[in-house]
């Protein structure tokens, strides 16, 4: 290295550095859009899924309906729209005193499924709705719709 901080006379550690460093950005990039892991789109589909709401009260099933838009109320995005709904008696475990657990209704209170259809995409590991919104089965989702914000369990996904 030189009095002017030049390697060889020619080239500044700076300037090296720089270089080394969008080296490895762009072999990092390469390697992960051509790498045989990486996600290939299989095509566009019509994504329809279920999400269970569990002991909302029965008097919230008029905030339900057809056409509703729904949202991811975490991500504040757009997933999909609501096609149906069916809902059925709410029952949760009690404890007996000789040990065994039974399963009674709670009065008033009801487990609802939300029928949600979506335009999304597919790959060879995961759907996706309104473009980048991965929806995976049985994970846990905060959803708002007009009219209500309740948190929801994904039972089912299914492209077509």
């Amino acid at each position: 290295m030189d009095k002017n901080g030049k390697l060889f006379g020619k080239i500044s550690i700076v300037d090296l550095v720089v270089i080394l460093i969008i080296l490895v950005v762009a072999i990092g990039g390469v390697y992960r859009f051509t790498a045989p892991g990486a996600a290939v789109s299989r095509g566009e589909a019509t994504v329809d899924f279920t999400i269970r709401i569990e002991g909302p009260r029965a008097f919230t099933l008029e905030n339900y309906a057809p056409g509703l838009r729904v949202y991811d109320n975490r991500a504040n995005q757009f997933i999909g729209h609501v096609v149906g709904f069916r809902y059925e008696p709410h029952t949760v475990p009690h404890s007996l005193n000789d040990g065994t657990v039974i399963f009674a209704e709670w009065p008033d209170h009801v487990t609802i499924y939300l029928d949600v259809q979506a335009q999304g995409r597919y790959t060879d590991t995961a759907i996706y709705v309104e473009g980048t919104y991965e929806i995976t089965a049985n994970s846990v989702i905060m959803i708002r719709t007009r009219y209500v914000e309740v948190e929801g369990r994904i039972d089912s996904v299914w492209a077509r």
